[in-house]
């Protein structure tokens, strides 16, 4: 039951991996470390410590069970200042609430420049189209 969850889990935050990572390496160190800040977050794991050396961070976190340490690198692929908004994705991904969407942020982040500048649905008068494309996580109504 745990695996199936887990594999859920995994392809529901597909797609925002893949918009980050392109490289397998690269996405599955930034699913670790999404995953890992979602438990910091929800009070399963704890942050013991964050270390930078030679431009790698390194970040160590506790378990709050068993106290076993874990270290994980933060992912190349995730810039700094985006990392509140894709971590609070991952988790709104994770827990497939209804009814929720993509911050507008991170949306523009990704599809203002490729996709909204271009769309004929522009302008505050669309912004039920905007919210239908927020809530699918990409351009669905993009003409």
């Amino acid at each position: 039951m745990t695996y199936k969850a887990t594999q859920d889990v995994v392809q529901r935050v597909r797609p925002l991996l893949e918009r980050l990572a392109t490289r397998t390496i690269d996405k599955a160190r930034l699913l670790q470390y999404l995953s890992a800040m979602a438990g910091v977050d929800w009070g399963v794991l704890r942050l013991r410590d964050r270390v930078l050396e030679q431009g790698v961070e390194t970040l160590t976190l506790e378990d709050s069970v068993n106290a076993a340490e874990y270290r994980i690198q933060y992912p190349d692929c995730l810039p700094c200042d985006l990392d509140a908004l894709v971590r609070a994705e991952y988790k709104r991904l994770a827990l497939d609430r209804p009814l929720t969407v993509m911050d507008q942020q991170l949306f523009d982040h990704f599809f203002a420049a490729s996709h909204c500048a271009r769309c004929r649905w522009a302008g505050p008068e669309h912004a039920q189209v905007h919210l239908e494309c927020r809530f699918a996580g990409y351009p669905i109504n993009f003409e």
